[in-house]
């Protein structure tokens, strides 16, 4: 009983987003690191290919992010990119990308999944962090363009878009993670990735912003 109290909070709270006036121009997807380290042939895509084909994601994002873009709420994208020439920044990259060579600078495992970005999308740069903020221009991007509220898309659920959305709620942004549109490991990670945190499915956010 206590879980299901939780969830219908979270589910007013989510609804309750529209009805305080937030318009599309106000709203953003944030799209973090969907990038070929994940969507390809790599060691990383091969922890979360389970997860990431039962649940359509990349087909589930690519119809919300060209909604999204029809219908004037920005996408701002937040690539995660390992150059070693920038030595200060590349020590505070997480470990993992490093040790597995992921996102490097120059290669393939860096590049956007086809067809994510399009002309006209945000980039956000300097990123060095789990959380899409650390190192970069986001806060100052997200001020900029007077973004209110932001859907995050992703991976993986209970890090990078977990952390991010975290980080972006204490700065005042109301956030929204998308179910289908983000992937991990297994389900339990997904739902710890979930839990306690705003969360609607593409389906529904694209009714929300048409």
């Amino acid at each position: 009983m206590k879980q299901l109290t939780i969830i219908l909070i979270m589910a007013l709270t989510t609804q309750l987003a529209y009805s305080q006036g937030i318009t599309n121009e106000q709203t953003a997807i944030l799209v973090v690191e969907f990038q070929k380290t994940w969507s390809e042939k790599t060691f990383f895509h091969k922890l979360i290919k389970k997860e990431y084909e039962r649940k359509n994601v990349y087909e589930n994002s690519l119809n919300l992010l060209a909604s999204a873009r029809k219908n004037g709420v920005k996408v701002i994208q937040a690539p995660l990119i390992l150059d070693k020439s920038d030595k200060e920044k590349y020590k505070r990259t997480p470990f993992p990308a490093r040790l597995f060579k992921q996102f490097t600078v120059g290669t393939y495992k860096a590049e956007y999944t086809d067809g994510i970005f399009k002309k006209g999308d945000i980039e956000v740069t300097g990123r060095c962090g789990f959380d899409a903020c650390e190192g970069s221009n986001l806060l100052e991007i997200l001020a900029e363009q007077k973004i209110k509220q932001i859907y995050i898309v992703g991976f993986t659920t209970e890090h990078c878009a977990a952390e991010t959305y975290d980080i972006l709620e204490e700065n005042g942004y109301k956030c929204i993670l998308v179910s289908d549109c983000t992937a991990t490991r297994s389900k339990k990670l997904q739902k710890k990735g979930e839990k306690n945190r705003n969360v609607m499915k593409s389906g529904e956010i694209i009714d929300e912003i048409l």
